[in-house]
């Protein structure tokens, strides 16, 4: 009997025990994310993880920071993430016949700035000279090919193109005289200010569409997740819409996670992206148009291609419907 009662005590203290378990304890949906660039482009997933956002919509979000698109549609493809940037290099995986689909683009511009040696002083003095991107395939090389095709540059005779990675080697080159312009993003083009290098145009003179940071997924990991998909999309536009709102907080975050010391670069790095990122990261259809019109050569049906057939705007769509921005009290 006393065995009994004893057993039904600890049952008792269990329930209990569960009962007061905050309401964070439930389980949630681990999900790894990639993104290509250390700037305030990728700040959304930043704010997301300091905020606790991720698990606020039922998710246990991993970010891992992959230094280039085409490497993080690689880690995409083998599986070792379910989300991942580079939305340039996801449109030539579909068009190779890897099912592959943009769900939005936070950043649906070229978000970054064109820095150049101090002695170019035209898109016409870009020709022949030397151009730095991250790798080929990612954002910045398809950003020049566009450039050059728009201003009646030949891309096969006069773009020349090394592979540098990330901002800060870029800046490096520069300095080094390896390349003579590049993009960069805010914070990074005014250090190249700073060394007497021309910004020759922002993104926001630029204007060029352009599927620069993406929510890329596989096709067939979104049809057995669609519930995980849309709770990531609805953290993504809580972020997005804290951060625009809530600067001192955002900029804090991104001199943590860029190392960033001086305050003038944070502010810099946030007045770039907030004036660059919609509330509602629909995916750029005329931007994916652009990346079409420049795989034409390699895949001449590219830019026959409809550019709905390589995105899924549907959960942004739901987003825009429930009026989700207007319920955030941030």
């Amino acid at each position: 009997m006393q065995t009994i009662k004893a057993l039904q005590r600890l049952i008792s203290l269990l329930v209990v025990g569960a009962l007061l378990l905050p309401s964070g304890a439930v389980a949630l949906d681990r999900v790894r994310v990639s993104y290509s660039a250390i700037n305030s482009t990728q700040a959304f997933l930043w704010v997301a993880q300091e905020k606790g956002f991720f698990a606020k919509h039922g998710l246990e979000g991993e970010l891992l920071y992959i230094n280039s698109g085409s490497m993080n549609i690689a880690a995409l493809v083998g599986g070792s993430v379910q989300v991942a940037g580079g939305g340039p290099v996801s449109i030539e995986a579909r068009l190779r016949g890897v099912k592959l689909l943009i769900l939005g683009n936070p950043l649906p511009w070229l978000a970054s700035n064109l820095v150049t040696a101090p002695d170019i002083k035209s898109i016409s003095d870009l020709a022949g000279k030397f151009a730095g991107i991250s790798r080929f395939g990612s954002s910045t090389d398809q950003g020049f090919r566009y450039l050059f095709r728009k201003n009646g540059l030949n891309v096969d005779r006069d773009l020349k193109m090394l592979q540098m990675g990330g901002d800060s080697s870029r800046v490096a080159a520069l300095k080094a005289g390896t390349i003579q312009y590049t993009f960069l993003g805010a914070a990074a083009t005014d250090q190249a200010r700073a060394l007497s290098f021309r910004v020759l145009a922002t993104a926001q003179q630029m204007g060029i569409p352009f599927p620069w940071t993406s929510v890329v997924v596989d096709e067939a990991w979104l049809n057995g997740h669609r519930d995980l998909a849309y709770r990531y999309l609805k953290c993504s536009v809580e972020s997005i819409v804290y951060m625009k709102r809530n600067r001192a907080d955002s900029e804090r975050i991104i001199s943590k996670y860029m190392k960033i010391s001086e305050p003038k670069l944070a502010a810099v790095e946030f007045d770039f992206v907030s004036s660059l990122i919609p509330d509602y990261p629909a995916p750029t259809l005329e931007g994916i148009k652009l990346i079409l019109e420049n795989f034409g050569k390699e895949y001449p049906d590219a830019p026959r291609r409809d550019p709905k057939e390589f995105v899924d705007g549907s959960f942004i769509d739901r987003l825009k419907q429930e009026r989700f921005v207007e319920t955030v009290k941030h």
